[in-house]
């Protein structure tokens, strides 16, 4: 007796539900303008350093590897499709953010290529602050500016992308940043300066014009709108090859530093602990943020890291995260990293040698 009317609800309901299904499919496919970051690995680090003496260079010795040093990664979903980016709100331990932000001006490929280009800047200082430390003279050459990035707020985003390296103003040749700042404020605001830029990917430089904006704050100073640093070729004197795939990104140099380190001196710079590290590495030894520190706490928790070294900016931030989890330190050197790991009863590092 009732047939009739579950078949009439059928008629009514039926299209409706459908209709979600199909729009649920549909959603779950498309790429959606967003990005989802997640803990990445936390990956022992000193096995993918191999120690090579060069022809005629000086004798190496390549201590046995360790896996209890650990450099953390942030995973990354560009552009996810709209299931992954579910997942992402569904997951406390994930964060989901506009990819505008992210990206920038870049496409997902030019994004990647200059995260590969910024993991082999990282890869260089570490080599040069290892291998200084240990006594090496290391050759540096400046070669130009590196743009690390560009505000689309300035006009030089309609011709300058991440990842250029600025090797002349005006028709004059430049080898070091501040010979680029030096150029910039030789003009004033709304002048046209004419650059010479070799591409991310190489090749012979090529001539752009743009228009000079203002400093944020300080309206009478010229600006161009980019985070330039110098960009050094260096002639090392023993080869050292850092094996990481196709993981991108400036925030191994600390831990990089640390596993040439130990490859290149007697005993374990760690003692046996597994001990987690993440932050950037400069020329004078500093170590800087990079980011996504929640993520990579995470991350070390997960690989049974009893410690966690990160810059003091990012302290707080991996504390909290951590939640008593796993002890975090901060350390704003290498030498204060170095000591870090000789508390927690890791060998000390040999004096200088060669």
């Amino acid at each position: 007796m009732n047939k009739p009317r579950l078949s009439r609800l059928w008629w009514v309901t039926g299209p409706v539900l459908l209709g979600l299904v199909g729009a649920l499919v549909v959603v779950s496919a498309m790429r959606l303008p967003y990005v989802v970051l997640a803990p990445g690995s936390a990956r022992s680090v000193v096995p993918l350093v191999t120690v090579t003496q060069k022809p005629g260079g000086p004798e190496v010795t390549e201590d046995e590897a360790s896996d209890d040093l650990l450099y953390v990664t942030v995973s990354s979903k560009v552009e996810p499709s709209g299931i992954v980016a579910l997942w992402g709100w569904w997951d406390d331990k994930a964060a989901v953010v506009p990819s505008k932000p992210y990206l920038g001006s870049q496409s997902q490929e030019e994004n990647r290529a200059l995260n590969l280009a910024l993991m082999t800047n990282s890869q260089d200082k570490a080599r040069v602050v290892a291998l200084e430390r240990l006594g090496y003279d290391v050759e540096k050459t400046p070669v130009g500016s590196f743009l690390e990035d560009v505000s689309p707020s300035y006009p030089a985003a309609e011709v300058l992308k991440p990842g250029m390296t600025v090797v002349g103003v005006d028709g004059t040749s430049i080898t070091t940043t501040d010979e680029l700042v030096a150029a910039i404020q030789e003009h004033r605001p709304g002048d046209e300066i004419e650059l010479s830029v070799i591409a991310l990917e190489g090749g012979k430089a090529q001539d752009v014009t743009t228009t000079l904006g203002s400093r944020e704050g300080e309206p009478e100073v010229a600006a161009l709108g980019v985070s330039p640093v110098d960009r050094v070729e260096y002639t090392f004197p023993v080869d050292i090859s850092i094996d990481t795939g196709r993981v991108g990104g400036p925030s191994a140099g600390l831990a990089f530093t640390l596993a040439i380190l130990d490859r290149m001196t007697p005993g374990s710079l760690t003692g046996g602990d597994r001990m987690a590290v993440t932050g950037t590495i400069e020329l004078d030894g500093s170590v800087g943020p990079v980011g996504g520190v929640d993520h990579k706490t995470e991350a070390a928790i997960s690989e049974g890291a009893t410690v966690f070294l990160v810059p003091p900016e990012e302290f707080e931030q991996a504390k909290e995260a951590a939640r008593g989890r796993i002890q975090i330190q901060q350390v704003r050197t290498l030498d204060e990293a170095l000591a870090a790991l000789e508390a927690h009863g890791g060998d000390p590092l040999p004096a200088q040698e060669k």
